[in-house]
């Protein structure tokens, strides 16, 4: 699986999901990112914490938005005006634009993960061309700060569990707090010094391996540049519309070429897991 090949359907399927606010679109490029990351997924990384994520943030801006709008005609039920910013009716439109949002977020996120789920950091790495080497270190390196901190306190609360002395409440984690911040300086300097004693910075990047498009590699890229160019090319003629409940909730339309550019998405899944 080539990491630029990749890159590129990444890419696309931000664009897919970001140009418009219709929901079957953003339904569609969910799935197929799902079935990307069930399917394709290391056998190291862990999914749970990323739909626990995914979950929390999805409900938190559906509660936003009802809470914070008041537009909409089907009234569910009214707070008292003596609540500041949240008093007023809460109604149905409100309700299925902030699951729309939610939505969103939950299928920009899911894009994105299998670079960090699917591919390793130094395959990320290779799929930055030569003069973004500075970008390809500093990217491999925040995708590894998050998954290297939680693991660091992890293994300090189980050891301090050990003594008799862990962390079992909320309330308690603020004695895990320091270690982990002593141990993630500790990890910065230990890479900063095997940075530095491989030469980085003095010169061009080198590889140990070469990796090469491919045929495959080249399919999935042309899908998704694709994907990409019959959605803008749709968002321009007008066939690719947003989509807002307010005042009265209707039926999202959907038109042939964004479902299309959604399909081609997911066609390069196909090449991945026959390869």
């Amino acid at each position: 699986m080539n990491s630029r090949a990749f890159g590129a359907w990444t890419g696309a399927a931000l664009v897919v999901v970001l140009t418009s606010t219709n929901p079957v679109y953003r339904t569609l490029v969910l799935l197929i990112a799902l079935n990307v990351l069930l399917g394709l997924r290391r056998q190291d990384a862990r999914l749970r914490p990323l739909f626990i994520a995914v979950g929390f943030a999805g409900v938190v801006a559906t509660l936003l938005n009802v809470v914070l709008s008041h537009t909409g005609v089907h009234i569910l039920f009214t707070l008292p005006e003596q609540l500041p910013g949240i008093g007023g009716p809460i109604t149905a439109e409100s309700l299925l634009y902030g699951m729309d949002v939610a939505l969103g977020i939950a299928a920009a996120v899911l894009v994105v993960a299998p670079l960090s789920l699917v591919l390793h950091p130094h395959d990320l790495i290779d799929a930055f061309p030569g003069p973004l080497q500075r970008t390809a270190a500093l990217t491999g390196a925040a995708l590894n700060l998050v998954p290297a901190v939680a693991r660091n306190a992890v293994a300090i609360n189980e050891a301090q569990r050990m003594r008799g002395t862990g962390a079992t409440r909320v309330r308690d984690w603020h004695a895990v707090a320091a270690p982990v911040v002593l141990s993630a300086l500790d990890d910065s300097l230990q890479l900063a010094e095997a940075m530095d004693a491989r030469g980085f910075g003095g010169g061009p990047r080198t590889r140990y391996l070469t990796t090469r498009v491919g045929l495959t590699g080249a399919a999935v890229i042309a899908c998704a540049l694709a994907a990409a160019v019959l959605t803008v090319a749709g968002r321009i003629t007008g066939v690719l519309t947003d989509w807002y409940p307010f005042p009265q909730a209707t039926v999202p339309d959907v038109a042939v070429l964004p479902v299309v550019a959604c399909l081609l998405l997911g066609a390069p899944l196909v090449a991945w897991r026959r390869s």
